[in-house]
């Protein structure tokens, strides 16, 4: 495997759908493991995986970073962002082989930085996946991403009002562009809510692979 990671077998031993839990900046692959542990209670036939983003944090040491924020060249940002991307989609190809499935059989989440990784990748794939939820986070660099989009899966973004790390604005400009650009996208804003996952927007979350799912099958 190109990432590092932890992974939740489903109950059922039978994988037909999988969802990738990718952390924020400075986390690890732990950070959303109790999350895909309360999602797997009510999706038996799905594999939950957490990948650890390839590169140690420069101000955590024991946490990961997708690409380093501290970086004051977006264009070095870029590369590293890039070099990420190729291994996630090399880990996401592996499991897929690995459990003979296809794209459309796999869910992106992300926190943060993760939620940036989640939608470069899925509006990028040559075939749409079942969906994206982005948690607290936007389309890194709208202009970076604007000529590659060859894919429009679901999206479901949500976002607390008062977030410091990431501004709700920022997520909006997301907001609009997807919607702009004729993607099937909702959000939704949590009051008194900071840069991080409340148990409503978990329940959310759930709701929309559920449903998804449920489109799947008909």
């Amino acid at each position: 495997m190109s990432l590092s990671y932890e992974q939740l077998e489903p109950d059922s031993q039978q994988v037909k759908k999988i969802v990738i839990l990718s952390h924020g900046y400075g986390a690890d692959c732990k950070d959303l493991l109790s999350i895909a542990e309360h999602w797997k209670r009510f999706l038996p036939d799905c594999l939950f995986v957490c990948p650890n983003a390839p590169t140690v944090c420069q101000i955590n040491p024991s946490g990961y970073e997708w690409f380093d924020l501290m970086q004051t060249s977006q264009e070095k940002i870029l590369e590293e962002f890039e070099v990420s991307l190729k291994k996630f989609i090399q880990f996401m190809e592996t499991l897929l082989e690995q459990y003979n499935l296809e794209e459309k059989d796999i869910f992106l989440m992300g926190f943060s930085q993760g939620t940036m990784m989640s939608l470069q990748i899925a509006l990028t794939c040559k075939t749409k996946i079942a969906g994206v939820l982005g948690y607290s986070g936007k389309i890194f660099n709208i202009p970076f991403l604007e000529s590659k989009i060859i894919s429009k899966p679901p999206i479901i973004l949500f976002h607390g009002n008062m977030d410091d790390i990431i501004p709700l604005e920022e997520m909006y400009e997301t907001y609009e562009f997807l919607k702009k650009n004729s993607f099937t996208v909702e959000n939704k804003i949590f009051e008194n809510c900071g840069h991080s996952i409340t148990p409503e927007g978990l329940s959310l979350g759930l709701n929309f692979i559920k449903s998804k799912i449920s489109e799947i099958k008909l």
